[in-house]
């Protein structure tokens, strides 16, 4: 039997399965005599303060053995231990309503989940899971509990770790020394569960809907976690085969480690920057760690992620100016705010569609308050280093010129008030709409750079939710269309000499990126630990090939057509024994 799910840390495990189940325990409303009211506030007062020191602990584990850049997970948790939305509304219920501790924070849980799922962004619909993980942890230590729930016990040997999901604090806590792969129902490429997986080079797969009822305990597995496969019992010819693509990979992960001060440049000269995105500042270090050029894409949302409300312009320039003086001498290109109005404004309007509504750029018309402030800011850091801004969500012009002009008076203001700011900041957009891709000729006079964003890209061109299972097989990077839309792009580039560069997930698959790379786009970022295969991939081709080759697919009908010829004519790259090589 064969399970599929996402990738989404690559690698090969064999092993027997750890079974996690859960048990839902329930939640019951007890009506409260008045003076029994404040005794249960202080026992809400209590769990916290346990649940407080308990993430603490965790924290400091997970920065002294995993690193600092992953601790930054549960200064969210502990944040929302003293979140005025939280606690101080369960205590205004426990008081008004006369209730148990446990039933005002289960109230308090579904008023917020309800916020959460209007949110337009999925990495912020995503920290739901956040939400649970600390209130499930208060209510343990409500029903006094001396241990949050934890699997830093596991029974003696290795696994494959099967479960419903795994909370941030659990993966946290996690016996990761004996866990060979993950395999979850739920769960994204932006879990933490994810993130730690890629940091300590464990494979995982998730998204795998019902494998915790599929597979029983003890059964052997293999995970792909490059192809997000799970085989349960596999033949003995088959397995086999799985631990010979194991010693493979070994091979490979050893010899691209070499590429790290290698040059990313072709067979014949043709240079290529590879740069890496991230989603937090501390990711700073992993890019370069990877070899990375810069940062291509900081999403700025973080920054609104971790305390649900906008950051002042001078905590803003404190985490700017620290990813410049992390990358320097290399740039770092931040994207302004990409939120709806649910963020801007909680318990605003909340669009049907979020991803066709008002969000980014869009929300100007409305409050350019954040946006100004953002703006400042990035200016500001910019005296400290190459720093760019790239626009979100540009649907043509009229939405550019509107962003431009405010940065233009955002200028004025700066040199009136005498502060250090950087004039001439490079601005660019990113291309993710359409309409923005048809009219980039257009834009690209007005701008700097130009990104393609080819996640949101491909889904509009496509009309493909990527999320949508029942329909995410149709969302094809190599389709036809897709491919002729970068082509456009890039010429128009080319003819105002503004650079084009590519920062969704077509960067990071080698074969991806180099039919990018042949149709013209020299600027790719991705995740850092994709760049070394990237890179090892350029420098296994000729430019003149690939060129030859990406302009060929461009006749070809379909994306299963288009793949095939690419992996057939460009086969030797991605076997890169020969390309790490000086």
């Amino acid at each position: 039997m064969e399970l599929k799910g996402t990738g989404v840390s690559p690698g090969i495990a064999v092993g027997q399965v750890l079974l996690v189940e859960r048990e839902i325990v329930p939640v019951f409303r007890l009506l409260l005599p008045p003076e029994a009211v404040e005794g249960e506030v202080q026992r809400l007062s209590r769990a916290v303060e346990v649940s407080r020191t308990q993430l603490q602990a965790i924290k400091d584990r997970m920065a002294r053995e995993v690193g600092i850049p992953h601790a930054y997970i549960f200064d969210a948790h502990l944040l929302m231990l003293e979140d005025p939305l939280l606690l101080d509304r369960a205590v205004a219920i426990i008081r008004e309503e006369h209730v148990n501790a446990e039933w005002a924070l289960r109230t308090v849980s579904e008023q917020l989940h309800a916020l959460f799922d209007e949110f337009s962004d999925a990495y912020l619909k995503e920290r739901s899971t956040d939400l649970d993980d600390v209130l499930g942890r208060v209510q343990i230590n409500l029903a006094g509990g001396d241990d949050a729930p934890s699997l830093a016990r596991l029974p003696r040997g290795t696994f494959v770790l099967v479960a419903p999901d795994l909370t941030p604090s659990e993966a946290a806590e996690l016996a990761w020394e004996r866990v060979l792969a993950v395999a979850l129902d739920a769960g994204s490429q932006t879990y933490h569960t994810a993130i730690l997986a890629r940091s300590l080079g464990i494979p995982a797969v998730v998204g795998l809907r019902d494998a915790t009822r599929r597979i029983p305990p003890g059964a052997l597995v293999v995970v792909d976690g490059a192809r997000g496969h799970v085989s349960v019992e596999p033949s003995a010819p088959a397995l086999e085969a799985y631990r010979a693509a194991q010693e493979r990979d070994r091979i490979e992960e050893q010899r691209l480690k070499e590429t790290r001060g290698l040059a990313s440049v072709t067979l014949d000269g043709v240079g290529v920057r590879l740069e890496a995105n991230a989603e937090f500042p501390d990711e700073a270090a992993t890019a370069i760690l990877y070899g990375a050029e810069g940062i291509g894409l900081f999403r700025s949302e973080y920054l609104l992620g971790r305390s649900r409300r906008w950051p002042t312009e001078e905590e803003q320039v404190a985490v700017y100016r620290g990813l410049l003086e992390q990358m320097t001498p290399h740039p770092v290109t931040v994207r302004t705010w990409d939120v709806g109005p649910e963020e801007l404004a909680p318990g605003g309007p909340s669009s049907p569609n979020p991803a066709l509504g008002e969000r980014a750029l869009r929300l100007l018309r409305r409050d350019p308050e954040p946006f100004r402030t953002q703006l400042r800011a990035l200016l500001r850091a910019a005296a400290h280093g190459p720093l760019r801004i790239m626009l979100p969500f540009v649907a043509g012009p009229s939405d550019l010129w509107m962003a431009l002009e405010l940065i233009e008076t955002i200028r004025g203001e700066l040199r009136r008030e005498g502060q250090a700011f950087r004039e001439d900041v490079p601005v660019g957009l990113i291309l993710e709409i359409p309409s923005a891709a048809l009219t980039a000729d257009l834009l690209a006079r007005q701008v700097a750079f130009l990104s393609v964003g080819t996640n949101d890209l491909i889904q509009y061109l496509l009309a493909v939710d990527r999320v949508d299972p029942r329909v995410s097989s149709l969302y094809e990077p190599l389709h036809p269309a897709v491919l002729r839309t970068v082509r456009d792009i890039v010429a128009a580039g080319q003819r105002h000499h503004v650079p084009v560069s590519v920062c969704g997930e077509m960067a990071a698959d080698p074969l991806q990126a180099l039919v990018l790379f042949g149709l013209g786009v020299r600027e790719l970022s991705m995740s850092p630990a994709s760049i070394p295969r990237v890179k090892a991939a350029v420098r296994g081709v000729r430019a003149a090939h690939v060129r030859e080759v990406a302009n060929a697919c461009l006749d070809v009908p379909t994306a299963a057509e288009i793949e095939t010829t690419l992996r057939r004519e460009l086969a030797q790259a991605l076997t890169p024994a020969a390309a790490v090589k000086e």
